[in-house]
């Protein structure tokens, strides 16, 4: 059995420690621990647990999820103190400070791969374990508080990335969110031969709604467009505000897009009828079904999709509404 500690030191007084945190104890000689125990609890930090073989640390570790781990390297059993920091460390980043008596290469090498925060040959003085303590806290605090830093930096910029792709107003994509999913999607289907649609949709009597009523209603009836395109359009669709009054969507459909234009109708009537707002909805709509056997990009659907929508307009202008 390696005695732990050398001689002489036990009785100096040791500086405050910071009594909240918690060590667990793994050691299989019950004297050494027993001794290790009363001087960390000396130290001033809380010893919540001892383990006495490796498998009975990696369940301790879990179960009380201790602030720091003191482990012996020679452990019995088939489960070394090396093996046991390596299965705790693949659960958890609890840091670990290993004791050991063994000074040969091999050892040292296998338990640096495991990462520890400490490393501390027997016999060793109590102030050199007060020391590995506090600079493994000291680490491992730091460690947690840059990967905080950075889990914020990696949420913040998907964050950004987010709202770059959404429409402020109406919340959905807008023209650049727009092209980066659609062009997607125009590979995907032409890839596995399914029928798209693309459809235009213009607003109709906005700016007389902003002049009459206000801009507060224009918004809220550009908002009001966006709530029925969500109810007419799949969510595995792309919808988007692509300019003030402009909206599109590329859509799957089975055949051509009759149906969607007759659904999109049928929602603006019922919007209309229960809307206590002072403006109806008005849309002019021009569809293009996307042609998977040539090279057409969003661009040249949206164009395509456009000249109906103006030739829908024009016709609703004569007199002549289409369907």
């Amino acid at each position: 059995m390696n005695a732990p500690f050398s001689g002489g030191d036990r009785q100096l007084p040791s500086p405050p420690s910071d009594s909240s945190i918690t060590i667990l104890l793994v050691e299989d000689e019950g004297i050494v621990a027993q001794d290790l125990k009363e001087t960390v609890v000396h130290l001033g930090y809380r010893v919540v647990g001892i383990a006495s073989e490796g498998v009975q640390a990696v369940r301790l570790a879990e179960e009380l999820q201790p602030q720091l781990i003191v482990m012996d390297v020679g452990l019995r059993g088939e489960v070394d103190g090396i093996q046991a920091a390596r299965m705790i460390q693949e659960r958890s980043h609890i840091p670990v400070i290993f004791l050991t008596g063994h000074r040969d290469t091999e050892t040292l090498q296998r338990a640096v791969s495991t990462g520890p925060l400490g490393y501390i040959v027997k016999p060793f003085q109590e102030v050199e374990l007060r020391c590995a303590i506090e600079v493994a806290i000291h680490k491992h605090r730091a460690d947690v508080a840059m990967r905080e830093r950075e889990d914020a930096l990696r949420r913040n910029a998907e964050l950004m990335e987010s709202l770059s792709l959404v429409d402020e107003l109406t919340q959905l994509k807008n023209r650049r969110g727009f092209f980066e999913l659609a062009e997607q999607a125009l590979r995907v289907a032409k890839r596995e031969h399914y029928a798209m649609g693309l459809f235009f949709v213009d607003l109709n009597g906005l700016k007389q709604i902003n002049d009459s009523l206000g801009h507060l209603a224009g918004d809220q009836a550009l908002r009001d467009t966006a709530v029925v395109l969500q109810q007419t359009f799949r969510d595995s669709d792309i919808i988007a505000r692509i300019g003030g009054d402009e909206f599109v969507a590329l859509a799957h459909v089975h055949k051509d897009t009759t149906a969607l234009r007759a659904r999109l109708r049928e929602h603006l009537a019922d919007f209309n009828n229960r809307s206590t707002h002072p403006y109806l909805l008005n849309v002019s709509i021009g569809t293009t079904i996307v042609n998977i056997h040539t090279d057409d990009d969003i661009q040249e659907l949206i164009a395509r999709a456009d000249a109906a929508m103006y030739e829908e307009k024009r016709a609703s202008a004569a007199g002549r509404v289409t369907s």
